[in-house]
């Protein structure tokens, strides 16, 4: 089953543009589409956008080459800024260091958060400045199940959800306090096909990160 989850990054499309309604997180929470309304919808619960159809055909979701990674990993463990490049080369057995963007180096591996349904599994790179200092996280890759990620976000980085007009694809920001960009972005988007032997892909999941001045 482990070995089934053994992918890496996956292109997320992005919904067209239009008018949305944005929900700070105090609202959401104040609503009734907080947390628990709001993963529920992920999910295709009763007050939830249309579920996703089954499968009409075993059309397959091209992949890129995977890459070696270290399975199990817990979010908490991985989804922090008090990492070093040190501790990325020492924990998996592989790491890709080719990507760069405008004065970040990064490192990416593969991150197998486990076996469940709610696991995620992809490519997760780690961007530091020229001093080694982490500064931005980014995940690209799916999950059977949304649910546990929503939360573990909502609860440490304080992503609240915007509400998009295409009801395929679910995205939470974490607000800026200035009010500038949002410091982290999170999109999941239902699989245009979903397989019964695929559980795991059933949502793709593209995440960004940005250190906060606080971190």
């Amino acid at each position: 089953m482990l070995r089934t989850m053994m992918w890496s990054t996956i292109g997320l499309a992005m919904a067209a543009g239009g008018p949305f309604l944005y929900f700070t997180a105090a609202d959401y929470l104040k609503t009734g589409s907080g947390p628990a309304a709001a993963i529920n919808a992920i999910t295709g619960g009763a007050a939830s956008p249309k579920s996703v159809p089954e499968p009409e055909s075993r059309a397959e979701v091209v992949d890129n080459p995977a890459v070696e990674g270290t399975a199990h990993r817990d979010l908490a463990d991985v989804f922090r800024f008090n990492i070093t490049p040190n501790w990325v080369m020492g924990q998996w057995p592989r790491v890709s260091t080719g990507m760069s963007q405008i004065q970040l180096v990064g490192y990416r591996v593969t991150l197998v958060s486990g076996i469940a349904l709610d696991d995620i599994a992809g490519a997760l790179t780690y961007y530091f400045t020229p001093q080694q200092r982490l500064q931005r996280i980014t995940f690209q890759g799916t999950t059977g199940d949304a649910r546990k990620l929503v939360a573990f976000l909502t609860g440490k980085f304080h992503f609240a959800r915007r509400i998009l007009n295409d009801p395929t694809l679910w995205r939470y920001e974490a607000p800026d306090p200035d009010g500038g960009e949002p410091q982290g972005v999170l999109q999941i988007q239902s699989a245009e096909i979903v397989r019964a032997d695929e559980p795991y892909r059933r949502f793709r999941v593209s995440l960004t990160l940005e250190r906060t001045r606080d971190e």
